[in-house]
């Protein structure tokens, strides 16, 4: 029964978003994003890939190892006495009333729900019961879901980051897809928009990194992140991954999905800068030596918040799912210590409770990077619907 259970486990490493990725090197992001050949550097053979690190594969072997590890080191730690954070009921009439003031509300995991000028704006939903194609197995939400999806308010866009299931939950939207008053618009990396047609959403507009699309006042950018792709033991990296700039003239925001820490956060921050509020992960990062390609620690999420220009800053991808070794608790311990090793304040670089909603401080003028004045960048950039 146990050897079972563990193939099984080992045919859902890709749920998990914990393995190292690509299968080949290609040139630095932070320089031409062409490479040799004259395609973009992020692009394989039959894929994606990840410009910045040197190649990796998804590696059984390495795989093994860490859950060889896991079964005789008594891993992942447990919390003492369980883990019960405070879940709070979140306010939405804020959102539904639509007003000018920028919120934001975490429903766990890297699920925002965001309104800047009175667009309301959803990361990566997730709000089913587990992170997993299976209803038996796989990640099971450790806390309860602060909302149901039928208590939201209309939403106008969905961004995805990339396809693994904790971050692209199919319950969930295709139940966005089918809200009262009509779908929102999705937004998704290169290769999704077949996924998403299959789902029976039809609302896609599918973008490469440095792309932009304008919905509703709105100007979202793809930009890069380090990780990868899949949702089966054949797909590995044949979909793009990314994190997102949502751009408004009174508030900007990234969110940055699941990623390793490297360069392209310096470029992002290049580019972008200054951002308002910056959603980063801080959690799922042990142990470091099969997850630091793919996600970041705490330390390195704060250098990703300064290497961005982000005036604030919230963690996420934490407490919510039981991904990887470290305890539920622990991230929130190791975000304070890197926060005093890097002389960043607790209230410029913050952790949300589970369904707590904030009121964003506007800027009457935010300064607009156009795209006249970045470096040179692939043709048909700006997508507009």
């Amino acid at each position: 029964m146990l050897a079972g259970w563990f193939v099984l486990a080992l045919g859902l490493l890709h749920t998990l978003g914990g393995c190292a990725s690509g299968r080949e090197q290609g040139d630095s992001l932070a320089g031409d994003p062409v490479g040799p050949a004259g395609r973009p550097s992020h692009y394989s053979n039959d894929g994606f890939l990840n410009p910045d690190i040197p190649a990796l594969e998804h590696n059984r072997g390495r795989f093994l190892r860490w859950q060889w590890e896991r079964l005789w080191g008594g891993l992942p730690r447990e919390v003492p006495g369980g883990w019960n954070p405070p879940v709070l009921k979140p306010d939405l009439e804020p959102f539904r009333a639509r007003g000018a003031a920028p919120r934001i509300a975490w429903f766990g995991h890297d699920t925002f729900l965001l309104s800047i000028g009175g667009v309301l704006v959803i990361t990566d939903p997730h709000l089913t019961g587990r992170a997993s194609p299976l209803s038996f197995i796989g990640p099971k939400r450790r806390v309860p879901l602060p909302v149901r999806i039928e208590e939201l308010p209309p939403v106008d866009v969905v961004l995805i980051s990339h396809n693994h299931y904790d971050h692209l939950d199919r319950a969930t939207v295709q139940r966005l897809n089918a809200q009262p008053g009509g779908a929102p618009q999705f937004l998704v990396p290169l290769g999704l928009k077949a996924w998403m047609a299959e789902a029976g959403i039809e609302r896609v507009i599918e973008l490469d990194w440095w792309q932009h699309a304008e919905v509703r006042g709105l100007t979202l950018h793809l930009v890069p992140a380090q990780h990868f792709s899949a949702r089966t033991p054949f797909d590995t990296d044949r979909t793009l991954w990314g994190g997102w700039i949502v751009d408004h003239p009174s508030f900007r925001f990234y969110f940055a999905g699941d990623t390793g820490y490297g360069p392209l956060f310096k470029e992002i921050g290049r580019r972008f800068a200054p951002i308002d509020l910056a959603a980063l992960p801080v959690g799922a990062y042990e142990p470091r030596w099969f997850m630091s390609p793919v996600h970041v620690d705490p330390e390195e999420a704060v250098r990703i918040h300064l290497d961005v220009g982000a005036r604030r800053s919230v963690g996420m991808h934490w407490g919510t799912f039981q991904l990887t070794d470290e305890a539920l608790d622990e991230p929130p311990r190791a975000l304070a210590t890197a926060l005093k090793e890097h002389g960043v304040s607790a209230e410029d670089f913050s952790l949300m409770q589970f369904g707590e909603a904030r009121t964003l401080a506007a800027r009457p003028e935010i300064t607009s990077r156009t795209l006249g004045t970045l470096p040179p960048l692939r043709p048909a950039i700006a997508v507009r619907r």
